[in-house]
């Protein structure tokens, strides 16, 4: 898995220079263009990005993927608007029902209709997914830039911080820190919170270590040597010229993250530890085929949750894959 990673994310980095020198050479003149030029409507026709798009437009597999998810992401956040129950429903008489015309995906121990419960269970494994990939991802790639812009001191303190995260069995640690929340009785809506910032706090050391990698290559370009003669502030540099050059290694780190990110928190509550009744996510959903008969005779309670987490995360990878491959110069499908 991290090498697969690593290879991912080391193919996005080989567009990091296609738009530096013209971005300092637009803070050099103070952002003027040549309006009355027809051959700048050309240029902008042909950015690295656009080509980019046209890439990631042929590859049928990406979008399909996009598709998938953007639809996923409707029926989740949509769907129980028109759903007749909600999420903890409590209706006895009609327990462990099989699917019918009432509750296409049958009923649970307490009645509860496993439909409703799997699009909630649908938004909180993304939001989960989503917010914390991003709240790691915008940490990773500061302090990154940080660390491999200011060199010394500065990066010797990040990346032995990066070192220890690193260095930590990440499982333990979210079964210990959530069995600490239980003793705590924090509530589970609130607890949903805490975990988004326990996986981004264990998970923001590789994206750091990627970006310092990607920066440390930028900082010694052509453009960069221009904006240091230029007399560009140090935040405007790492803001404007470097962050830009390594946003084609941060997407695809991001949509490979998502997926992880939705695996762990699955895996989590599939265990006990993660989201907690009454809430729902897929995981714990899943986690209702340990019993062995409702893994033989009522299948409808764990088998929908387990296709959409494999179907989540399969379609964030070819999203993945196809965002690297576009944003790969090299490419020429």
């Amino acid at each position: 898995m991290a090498k697969n990673f690593e290879e991912k994310a080391s193919a996005a980095t080989k567009t990091a220079s296609a738009t530096g020198a013209a971005a300092v050479a637009g803070e050099g003149s103070g952002g003027k263009n040549l309006k009355g030029n027809k051959n700048s409507k050309k240029q902008v026709m042909s950015t690295p990005w656009r080509m980019a798009m046209k890439r990631l437009k042929r590859n049928k597999l990406a979008i399909a993927g996009l598709i998938f998810l953007v639809l996923m992401i409707l029926v989740c956040f949509i769907g129980p608007l028109f759903s007749p129950y909600s999420m903890n429903d409590v209706d006895m008489a009609a327990a462990k029902q099989p699917p019918s015309a009432q509750h296409w995906l049958g009923t649970d121990d307490n009645g509860r209709d496993v439909l409703t419960r799997l699009l909630y269970g649908g938004q909180i494994s993304m939001t989960v997914g989503l917010a914390a990939t991003a709240l790691e991802i915008l940490i990773g790639a500061i302090l990154g830039c940080v660390a491999a812009y200011y060199g010394g001191a500065v990066d010797f303190v990040i990346m032995r911080i990066v070192d220890v995260i690193l260095s930590l069995p990440t499982m333990p640690i979210l079964i210990m820190l959530s069995a600490m929340m239980s003793d705590w009785k924090v509530d589970p809506s609130v607890r949903v919170y805490y975990l988004m910032v326990i996986l981004a706090s264990l998970g923001w050391a590789g994206t750091c270590r990627f970006v310092r990698g990607q920066v440390l290559t930028v900082r010694e370009m052509d453009y960069m040597s221009a904006a240091e003669s230029l007399g560009i502030r140090d935040y405007r540099k790492i803001f404007k010229h470097i962050m830009p050059n390594v946003i084609p290694l941060i997407i695809v780190m991001a949509t490979l993250a998502i997926g992880d990110t939705i695996i762990m928190e699955s895996t989590m509550s599939f265990l006990g530890v993660g989201v907690l009744p009454p809430m729902a996510s897929w995981g714990q959903m899943v986690s209702d085929g340990n019993n062995l008969m409702i893994f033989k005779l009522r299948p409808w309670l764990w088998m929908p949750a387990g296709f959409c987490i494999l179907l989540t995360v399969l379609s964030v990878n070819l999203v993945g894959d196809g965002l690297r491959d576009a944003l790969d110069p090299k490419m020429k499908r």
